[in-house]
């Protein structure tokens, strides 16, 4: 989980600009072979992970866009575009519900 919310920190893009960070999601999801639906409302990504038998759905949701702030912090892990930074946790909830997925009977949204 740490790796996937550094990638996300190092690479923020502000609200209507995520493209690469709802490929990455995409791409994540595809690795693990679950089904996702992509540019839901703009560059949304939902992910549709069955459980084995019918039931009630939960859905999971979380926040992917970035804040024009600058990321002072001098860690390996800092952010790469000037002037834009994660400085909210939107990249920590987006890992969260990514590693969910390897082992939930979930539905996710991240937009």
């Amino acid at each position: 989980m740490v790796e996937i919310r550094r990638h996300l920190h190092m690479n923020p893009e502000l609200s209507f600009q995520e493209e690469e960070t709802a490929a990455f999601i995409a791409s994540y999801y595809d690795t693990l072979q679950i089904p996702t639906r992509t540019k839901v409302g703009g560059h949304g990504v939902l992910a549709f992970i069955e459980g084995a038998s019918p039931g009630p759905t939960i859905a999971l949701r979380a926040d992917f866009d970035a804040l024009p702030i600058h990321d002072e912090k001098d860690v390996p892990y800092k952010s790469t575009k000037p002037g834009v930074m994660h400085a909210c946790g939107h990249d920590g909830h987006t890992a969260t519900l990514l590693v969910l997925a390897k082992k939930s009977c979930i539905r996710i949204v991240i937009n």
